[in-house]
């Protein structure tokens, strides 16, 4: 008799225990349709422990290669989106000529009376076989306008996913060909500086603001935390790609793919987490 007092003791005791012992799965869900006549004693589903918290380090390959890469700003290459620069480029340049031409002579040193006297294309030979020439422009055209117009030729390869020798070479034609002896021959001689002020200088200050447009976009283009100010710094040091991109432009080639050994899901009974390859596409 006291062998059956002594277990019975040990039985109340022990679900005692259990009964206070607390509960690592918080949240217990039981999915069920509503009752049928008929029916009332069928569970329709299992019952599905939902765990209220598990802390896996997640610190993996694919997240790594996510955080380092994706999420800064490092344009792809796309020849395309540089062509339609360029092409945007040409309308800009034939305004910018529209507006020099209005301005003082004082400012631009274009004698437009002999220009328009003389021919346009017998103007543009003429200079382009006299030239170059050490010009007496502006201080402010030549180191300030012709700088950022390098800068911009620049940014427009550099943001269509090009390096920076190549987006150097790309600024030093177009501000050779396209306009000292494009566009600016037919008011005045290539000039001497403006071939070596805009692409060199100009391209020392693109990969600068290729940095600093990174930084705004990492900070939500915001600059002191204006996303005005940040929106007209990102205009200003790249006008043609925020212009494409204003017009939904979209490079085609975006698809990346990440892979990787990641967690995929957790095996309650033995506490263990089950590893297995993931596998993601960005477009």
């Amino acid at each position: 008799m006291g062998f059956y007092f002594f277990l019975f003791f040990i039985l109340i005791g022990q679900a005692f225990y259990s009964q206070n012992k607390p509960v690592e799965v918080s949240n217990i869900f039981h999915k069920s349709k509503s009752l049928q006549f008929g029916e009332d004693l069928k569970f329709q589903d299992d019952i599905d422990l939902i765990p209220k918290e598990i802390n896996i380090p997640l610190t993996t390959a694919y997240t790594i290669d996510y955080t380092q890469k994706y999420l800064v700003y490092d344009p792809i290459r796309d020849p395309k989106r540089l062509v339609y620069n360029t092409g945007l480029f040409m309308g800009a340049a034939i305004a910018s000529f529209g507006i020099l031409w209005i301005l003082p002579e004082s400012f631009t040193n274009w004698n437009k009376e002999e220009m328009l006297e003389y021919g346009m294309i017998q103007r543009w030979k003429d200079n382009v076989r006299a030239g170059p020439v050490w010009d007496d422009d502006d201080f402010f055209l030549n180191w300030v306008m012709h700088p950022w117009s390098g800068a911009i030729y620049f940014m427009s390869a550099r943001g269509s996913g090009f390096n920076k020798w190549e987006s150097f070479a790309y600024s030093a034609v177009m501000s050779t060909f396209f306009w000292e002896y494009g566009i600016e021959a037919f008011a005045e001689i290539p000039s001497l500086q403006d071939l070596l002020i805009t692409p060199i200088i100009g391209s020392v200050l693109g990969e600068f603001f290729f940095r600093w447009k990174g930084n705004i976009i990492r900070n939500d283009k915001k600059i002191l935390n204006s996303k005005i100010l940040g929106g007209t710094s990102l205009f200003i040091m790249d006008p043609f790609n925020m212009l494409l991109d204003g017009l939904g432009y979209k490079t085609q080639n975006k698809m990346q793919t990440y892979s990787a050994i990641a967690p995929i899901d957790y095996d309650f009974r033995s506490g263990k987490t089950i590893w297995g390859l993931q596998v993601v596409v960005s477009f």
